[in-house]
């Protein structure tokens, strides 16, 4: 009679065993001459590894039921997710595979621009409301994003944008026949007219990555050029990335701001940002590294995907897989275009990364080079870090010439060790100088004076820089930290600082020894031979107390040599015994034919080898020693 009964699979889903099949016996039965429609069948599925007794004895009733032949009074339709159905039909009774012919199913694919517009208008004309052209382009706009998230809801994502419409509507409080405007659809629809300026904002607390702001600038251009012309511009921008340089440069920190920026360009529909790690690509086992790349992309969709330390997808069987998954995944069209994945990492690792994976260099073209900061920009670090807190210092803003350009020197020396961190560790130098000056600073009830900056002195400022690079040469090198320049003899030749150096003055012999720090004599005792002028007594006894800690260090490693020299003669000596007595228990094993003796003696024997196996593992030991020495 041409009725269409609409069911889902908790309708057939009994509750014991046995009633599963009565209650899908009976719903076919009454089906008999009519349509009926399965929704979301994927559901009788329990998913894989999982077993449900209750479902699978609905999906061996269908097959036992329909025949699927001519002449049959029935029509059954099973409807779902395109994914989920044929994950389905590839795991449950092949039967239903051969009622329900998947390779002959209709597919029904997403609404394009032109569709979701007829179908907006359609849905105005029937609650008789009107919106605007530009008001339509917007919202076309807005649900061209949306697709692509997955699960794109297509008529029903239509109403939701509108039901949103109308509540914003009824917020500017317009007439009740006035059209709905642009502000309607998108409260932000200029957002790519002012994407350049809204990139300068969003990297307005960033120093040191003026060459990546430009590059990403150069993507805007092109974006806008593209819409201004009506052309996809996803062909042109790039939506894969390899962020790579040294630690503390600015990676995640950028990273993070691309799902705002490729949002505003219009290409994701939300600015949120997936961090994640190589972990979370990676399976534990065999078969479990490929869903779980894909369900990571799936997440992602339509946001950026950042994977920090992505070097070490290099590492181990199941991380390869893992970057052959997500290079077959990217070239899909279900993913090209519609997410932004990035791979982050050091220079040389990424490097040898990509190398090893020609597909994966092929699908990552875009690289973005971050550089160690220079010096000039950590100082401006620096001193925005101590202008959050209210802290000043001549050294850093530059009304100190001779204090910046000490600061400079060894912010140099700094950074051409392996360890240096960057951003990282000027931050960290920041909050010791913070630290320093809340320490002297005299504590006050007087609002003025707490609201006032507190001011670092230029030998306090050099003097946290120098400790911190002392440690740092003494951790890479065990060499002697370095000697601090007299500040105002210090010449330099670079750039000016930051702000114009203050007038020269001659300054006499007499005013210079005045300036010496406090509690220091102008004359020289016999503990100052070698100081330098503008030394602080602080950092002054910090060095002589390193220079006798190193040769008290001295002192006793060639005390520890001479021990272990004498043990490496005792283990020599051990060894040619415990030989001997190997050679006895081989003896005695090979004549005595009693088990229990013939155990007791393969005892001693497995002793022996172990006490071999440690001398030879001490005796390594001891050589290892013997060469960090040397």
């Amino acid at each position: 009679n041409g009725e269409v009964v609409v069911k889902n699979p908790a309708d057939f889903v009994g509750a014991h065993l046995g009633e599963s099949e009565s209650k899908t016996k009976a719903i076919l039965e009454a089906t008999i001459g009519k349509v009926l429609v399965i929704d979301e069948a994927y559901m009788l599925y329990p998913g894989k590894g999982t077993t449900d007794p209750y479902k699978t004895a609905v999906v061996d009733t269908i097959v036992a039921e329909i025949q699927s032949v001519p002449g049959e009074d029935r029509c059954v339709l099973l409807v779902g997710y395109k994914e989920q159905m044929e994950e389905m039909f590839q795991n449950v009774n092949p039967g239903l595979s051969r009622r329900f012919a998947i390779d002959n199913a209709f597919h029904f694919e997403d609404y394009n621009d032109e569709e979701l517009l007829a179908a907006l208008e359609l849905k105005l004309k029937s609650q008789d409301m009107t919106a605007t052209d530009p008001a339509k382009q917007v919202a076309i706009e807005v649900l061209s994003r949306a697709r692509n998230r997955p699960n794109f809801g297509n008529i029903g994502e239509v109403e939701n944008l509108l039901s949103s419409a109308k509540n914003r509507f009824q917020k500017r409080n317009a007439g009740p026949d006035a059209p709905f405007e642009p502000e309607d659809f998108d409260p932000d629809y200029r957002r790519s007219e002012h994407a350049e300026s809204n990139l300068e904002k969003l990297f307005e607390d960033v120093v040191g990555c003026d060459d990546v702001i430009e590059q990403i600038r150069k993507f805007q251009q092109i974006a806008h050029t593209c819409k201004s012309r009506n052309i996809d511009p996803r062909d042109l921008v790039p939506t894969t990335f390899v962020f790579k340089g040294p630690p503390g440069t600015g990676k995640t920190t950028t990273a993070r701001k691309m799902g705002q920026i490729y949002y505003d360009m219009g290409f994701l529909a939300s600015p949120e940002v997936l961090e994640r790690s190589t972990s979370d690509l990676v399976g534990e086992y065999v078969g479990q590294t490929g869903p779980k790349v894909k369900a990571l992309l799936e997440k992602a969709l339509g946001r950026v995907l950042f994977i920090d330390e992505a070097y070490r997808l290099g590492e181990g069987q199941f991380a390869k897989e893992a970057i052959d998954e997500l290079v077959s995944c990217l070239t899909l069209d279900r993913y090209k275009g519609k997410i932004i994945v990035i791979l982050a990492g050091y220079e040389n690792e990424i490097n040898q990364l990509l190398s090893v994976n020609p597909g994966l260099s092929s699908r990552f073209t875009q690289e973005v080079i971050f550089k160690h900061m220079s010096p000039r920009a950590s100082i401006e670090l620096m001193r925005r870090e101590l202008a959050k807190k209210k802290v000043v210092s001549r050294a850093l803003d530059g009304s100190d010439e001779d204090g910046y350009n000490h600061v400079w020197e060894l912010i140099e020396q700094l950074s051409q060790l392996s360890s240096w961190g960057n951003a990282r560790d000027l931050k960290q130098l920041a909050n010791e100088m913070i630290t320093q000056s809340f320490q002297m600073s005299s504590s006050t009830t007087n609002s003025e004076e707490a609201s006032s900056n507190i001011t670092l002195s230029t030998e306090d400022t050099i003097s946290c820089i120098f400790v911190m690079l002392s440690q740092r040469i003494s951790r890479e090198g065990h060499v002697p930290p370095p000697v601090v320049q007299s500040l105002p003899t210090a010449s330099y030749t670079r750039n000016p600082p930051l702000r114009p150096p203050p007038p020269k003055t001659k300054t006499s012999k007499a005013t210079q020894e005045a300036k010496l720090p406090l509690g220091s004599e102008s004359t020289l005792s016999e503990d100052d031979v070698g100081r330098d002028i503008g030394v602080s007594d602080a950092i002054w006894r910090q060095l002589q107390a390193d220079r006798m800690a190193q040769e008290q260090a001295k002192q006793r490693a060639e005390e520890a040599m001479k021990a272990l020299e004498e043990e490496s003669e005792k283990i020599e000596h051990d060894k040619h015994q415990r030989a001997k007595e190997l050679e006895k228990i081989e003896n005695s094993v090979a004549k005595n034919q009693d088990n229990g003796e013939r155990e007791r003696i393969m005892r001693h024997r497995e002793q022996a080898r172990l006490r071999e196996l440690a001398i030879i593992e001490e005796k390594a030991k001891i050589q290892r020693a013997l060469d960090e020495e040397a």
